[in-house]
């Protein structure tokens, strides 16, 4: 629970409020196309559909603060901002980038600043930002009576009475108000004004992520998924930076009318938090998916949000650490779109010969060692015999004895040979069962 407002001098509660939720959760599967909607699929408001989405808002407003309500009354948030402008700036700002951010993930968000929720929250419907509890009365005074959270019957009322503005009704004595509307109305204006506290129990973000999104118009080829797709993994994003987690696998669900559904497993080398980066993966497993059936949903599941370690970062390009992390990325779209099983890394084995001293390992297995510094790193997949003319041997020999007690014995001297081409070879001298050079390996 929120403290009482005798701390308000230092609060800054930024309100959000998403005037059209319903129609907003129907069209922001939709490109900036002119598409239409599929026959009887006109947008329906759906209250379980828009809770779940102020659920995950609230956990993507999570990384601009750890103070987040959901008012159960009305479709909006509070965000307590005043702890984060050091970081973000001043809370005005903050609502601009807020405004815009949820633009993108297709939600019309309104945002406005106060030092209580309820005048935060009739600020955002101005997209005005108070300064303080001092300018309160002046600034909300000039409101119409039907910006306020009050019920129809009692706006008619003051209606009636001559009541056109805000500053109305803070004008009368609250003895009078609370004899002609009862005590809630005087109740609700001093929490406005940060008279009265104003309590509110703070949001905690789950820990597992869940989306559905309903296209408003049925997408017959996979290129058309992307749009929809970038706003769900970037909503996504949000929620996990908010939460200082990341993830590692995904599940997509793509659902079809009279069909199976489709399912798509994303798999990643190391948690990630970048929606680029899911993206690119995607982009590949959808460049060979071939759909069954128009697609009418798209769920988005990721049951495990892991720890997220960002790591340091260097101020030069090209270290070994993002040259890894260019690796792994490179890895990821090749499985994507080649399939988990073909892509492999190398282990080493424990065997003297080298063409069985290694195996293929799956890429998340440790490798059991590396090459040797006088080895190359890429051998030939059998030594093929060969002639050296004007060579200079530069290493070796290193005699390798072996294999007697699995039929496939040799006896062969190594060295490190440079040819007349300027080429440094891994040649070696076969003793058993003939004798030559044979040509094992290339040295980079």
């Amino acid at each position: 629970m929120q403290p009482s407002q005798n701390t308000t001098s230092t609060l800054r509660w930024l309100a959000v409020r998403f005037p059209q939720l319903a129609q907003d959760l129907h069209s922001r599967g939709q490109s900036g196309t002119s598409v239409q909607p599929a026959a009887g699929r006109a947008p329906e408001p759906n209250e379980e559909a828009q809770r779940q989405a102020l659920q995950r808002l609230a956990a993507w407003c999570y990384q601009y603060s750890d103070q987040v309500c959901i008012p159960g009354d009305r479709s909006g948030l509070f965000v307590e901002a005043g702890a984060s402008e050091r970081l973000f700036g001043r809370t005005e700002h903050l609502g601009k980038r807020v405004e815009q951010e949820l633009g993108q993930l297709g939600y019309l968000a309104l945002a406005g600043s106060a030092p209580t929720p309820e005048a935060a929250w009739l600020a955002a419907s101005e997209r005005m930002h108070i300064a303080g509890p001092s300018h309160v009365r002046r600034q909300m005074g000039p409101l119409p009576l039907n910006r306020l959270h009050l019920d129809a019957a009692q706006q008619a009322a003051m209606e009636r009475m001559g009541f056109r503005q805000l500053r109305d009704l803070l004008r009368l004595p609250r003895k009078s108000l609370t004899r002609r509307f009862g005590p809630a109305l005087p109740d609700y204006l001093d929490r406005i004004l940060g008279i009265r506290p104003d309590p509110r129990a703070m949001y905690h973000p789950p820990e597992a992520f869940s989306s559905r999104l309903e296209l408003l118009a049925e997408v017959h080829a996979c290129q058309g998924l992307l749009f929809p797709l970038k706003r769900m993994l970037e909503e996504l994003c949000g929620v996990l930076r908010g939460g200082d987690t990341a993830v590692q696998s995904l599940q997509i669900v793509l659902g079809h009318e009279d069909h199976q559904d489709t399912p798509l497993n994303l798999g990643l080398q190391s948690p990630s938090q970048d929606p680029d980066r899911l993206l690119a993966v995607l982009r590949e497993r959808l460049e060979r998916l071939r759909l069954p059936r128009a697609v009418r949903e798209i769920r988005l599941e990721a049951p495990t949000l892991l720890r997220f370690n960002a790591g340091q970062h260097s101020l030069f390009r090209d270290t070994p650490a993002e040259q890894q992390q260019d690796i792994r990325q490179l890895t990821e779209r090749l499985q994507a779109r080649l399939g988990s099983g073909a892509v492999s890394g190398l282990t080493g084995v424990e065997d003297h010969r080298p063409e069985y001293s290694w195996r293929p390992r799956t890429l998340d297995e440790r490798p059991a060692c590396t090459a040797l510094a006088h080895r190359p790193a890429w051998l030939l997949p059998n030594p093929k015999p060969c002639v050296i003319e004007d060579y200079r041997i530069l290493a070796g020999p290193e005699r390798i004895e072996s294999g007697w007690w699995d039929g496939r014995d040799c006896r062969r001297d190594y060295f490190i040979v440079r040819d007349a081409q300027g080429s440094t070879l891994w040649a070696f001298r076969e003793y058993k069962p003939r004798r030559g050079w044979y040509l094992h390996g290339i040295f980079a």
